[in-house]
């Protein structure tokens, strides 16, 4: 064997190693936020005697959010990304990590309406830079330690290892990252280092104290095989929650653009709305604000379950609204589950009201559709719809496929939010230009 292999194996021994001290930070993080937020949503309003948080309080509480996710914001790294770009998988600096954790932390356990993924991907590279420092790993070896940190992170949030590489082969693809004829040889050291990390995971599930967030779906009816009126109200349904999840982008990215100049006003100022949306739609519904705030996958459950055309109509307002706030208010998270829960309660919404559609192949609907068309990323999209089924996946598929493929292809015809961003960004640097004399 000669030096070049030689060192790639090594690489991969360390990539195994390292998804264990990954995950287990992950783990933490996931548990600190677990615990943030049952001290302020259940002890503190339980300790003041109230059955469900009073409108002020929660709405108070999405404020300080804001100003909590501000002042992180000052810090060194500046909270990381905006979830207004997607996934990021470029390197993040050791000293970044505290503001990027500490802005998420306040964003998703006091309620807004983003995902863990983000910064958990940041943790991950963060770990993978240190330990490829600490093992003397240089060039390319050491970035492949780093990205291999990502994969761990995220392994097991959604949906194990397998969806983990896919959502990063198909990220560093779409940007452009990795070079194609590398991507076998660079995402081999995160694969494995995925699977080391979920082992871990499965390791310390029933240790107490600790709490694993994880993007799981009820049991839905057997579907036994693909039926023609299932097929036939895929491919609308799944464009219909594409152009929905790319409005509220739009939607966001107006919010960011129009809204206060300052960042903490505008984050403060999001947060109350967010707040007052979630006290609206309780009032109006009679269901808890946990529906409308956080990041909707541990509420999947309910929505799967919910009976009433006019809540789940209700909820995808609401909680669209309040998604489409977060993002361009400022907060720090991801934005996948937020659309993935709204696709999937449009889906649910849809089976409740259309002939002839059953309720587990509109779910995978509403998962692929919405996950396809928030990161461009339709053969995640698929596999991860397709797992959600359990027993029902192989069946589910076909249904799963088409579903992530018209989400993908209605996404890229719609205008681009990012691209009128980056437009409006730089038609503003032209007007501030002073005139030539």
């Amino acid at each position: 064997m000669d030096a070049r292999a030689l060192a790639y194996v090594r690489t991969l021994v360390y990539a195994a190693l390292l998804g264990i001290p990954v995950a287990f930070a992950a783990v933490l993080f996931e548990t600190m936020v677990h615990d943030v937020e049952h001290v302020v949503w259940d002890v503190v309003p339980d300790e003041l005697g109230w059955s469900e948080p009073a409108g002020w309080y929660v709405v108070g509480v999405l404020g300080l959010a804001g100003a909590l996710v501000a002042a992180a914001c000052r810090l060194p790294g500046h909270g990381g990304h905006s979830p207004l770009e997607g996934i990021s998988t470029e390197g993040v600096a050791p000293g970044d990590i505290w503001s990027i954790l500490l802005a998420a932390l306040a964003s998703l356990a006091l309620g807004a309406v983003l995902g863990p993924e983000a910064p958990l991907i940041a943790l991950g590279l963060v770990l993978g830079a240190v330990a490829s420092r600490l093992v003397r790993a240089e060039g390319t070896d050491g970035q492949l330690l780093a990205f291999a940190g990502a994969f761990a992170a995220i392994a097991t949030l959604i949906g194990g290892p397998l969806v983990a590489a896919f959502m990063l082969f198909e990220v560093a693809t779409a940007k452009g990252s990795v070079p194609p004829q590398a991507l076998g040889r660079a995402l081999l050291p995160g694969f494995v280092a995925a699977g080391s990390g979920a082992l871990i995971f499965t390791g310390v599930a029933g240790w107490p104290g600790l709490h694993q967030a994880s993007l799981k779906m009820p049991s839905l009816p057997a579907y036994e095989t693909v039926q023609i009126s299932d097929l036939a109200w895929s491919l609308p349904l799944a464009a219909a929650v594409a152009a929905v999840v790319v409005g509220l982008r739009h939607l966001a990215h107006e919010v960011n653009a129009r809204g206060p100049r300052r960042p903490e006003i505008k984050l403060v100022a999001a947060g109350l709305l967010v707040g007052a949306l979630a006290v609206g739609f309780r009032e109006v519904t009679d269901e808890p604000v946990e529906r409308v705030l956080f990041s909707g996958q541990g509420a999947l459950p309910e929505i799967v379950a919910e009976g009433s055309a006019g809540v789940l109509a209700f909820l995808v307002l609401a909680k669209g609204l309040a998604y489409a706030l977060s993002l361009g208010g400022g907060f720090r998270g991801g934005p996948v589950f937020p659309a993935l829960a709204i696709g999937v309660a449009m889906c649910v919404l849809a089976a409740d009201l259309l002939p002839g559609l059953a309720l587990t192949p509109a779910v995978a609907v509403g998962a692929a559709a919405a996950t396809s068309a928030v990161l461009r990323i339709p053969f995640t999209a698929a596999l991860l719809a397709s797992l959600l089924m359990g027993p029902s996946a192989t069946e589910v598929a076909p249904i799963a496929v088409l579903a992530a493929a018209v989400g993908w292809v209605a996404a890229v015809a719609l205008p681009n939010p990012e691209d009128r961003a980056v437009k409006r960004e730089a038609a503003g640097a032209a007007a501030s230009e002073p005139a030539a004399p």
